[in-house]
């Protein structure tokens, strides 16, 4: 597939469609699903109107406990920090652990308007936790879509330090011991500003099977060869 990297949204307040503006602010990825199928029309006849609380941008504490209670992959989301004022997420990073952890990519103008400014946060923001580090952390446009895959692949934090490439397959490597035909669909990339995000995550996700596929073929042949210690036995 061609991917257009210089692609740049003219504006991240300007949403493609109602529904792109209605899910913008909601934090929790079921809530977004779900949202979306009512948006859309899909979702079953039988579930009636949904409860506008469910539209909100987060939950109170007893809410999000209610529905954590139901399954866990419904807390996914709901626990990132709220969004400061006039801020909006550009892209997410979301995980198919057992509470579906997500990883928020936003963006706000900074005061004076002259610049956007960029953060990258998760839903583990307890106090004196080091926060995220990203490049760029600001800009005078839009981001193009080459620049935000830099900025996602680049992001740093210090729990995946030990591990290197892109901070996506930094989070696949993190899942140790996992057979990678499980790994390699973990992550699932979304943005309403950059339709093509997803797709360019798709194809590295192959290209990263293939690496993996190769490294676990060759610790096997060493470990038939009896390992790489190639001394003669005493």
């Amino acid at each position: 597939m061609q991917f257009d990297l210089q692609f740049r949204p003219a504006s991240y307040w300007d949403h493609a469609d109602p529904a792109s503006a209605i899910l913008s602010g909601i934090k929790g990825q079921n809530r977004r699903r779900m949202v979306l199928d009512f948006v859309t029309g899909d979702a079953p006849a039988w579930l009636g109107e949904i409860d506008p609380a469910l539209v909100a941008d987060g939950l109170d504490d007893s809410t999000r406990r209610a529905l954590g209670a139901s399954h866990p992959s419904w807390m996914g989301g709901e626990y990132l920090p709220d969004f400061l004022p006039g801020e909006v997420e550009i892209a997410r990073i979301v995980m198919a652990s057992v509470t579906q952890d997500v990883i928020s990519v936003r963006a706000r103008r900074r005061r004076g308007g002259r610049r956007l400014a960029y953060r990258v946060v998760d839903e583990y923001h307890e106090p004196g936790r080091p926060p995220w580090r990203c490049s760029p952390a600001s800009s005078t446009r839009s981001l193009t879509l080459g620049q935000l895959i830099g900025l996602i692949d680049d992001a740093k934090h210090p729990d995946f330090e030990p591990y290197e490439g892109s901070l996506i397959d930094r989070i696949r490597d993190f899942q140790e011991g996992a057979d990678p035909e499980d790994v390699v669909h973990f992550i699932a990339l979304e943005s309403d500003f950059y339709p093509a995000l997803p797709a360019w995550y798709e194809e590295r996700a192959a290209e990263w099977l293939v690496r993996a596929r190769r490294e676990l073929g060759g610790e096997d042949e060493e470990d038939e060869n009896g390992g790489d210690d190639l001394s003669p036995s005493a």
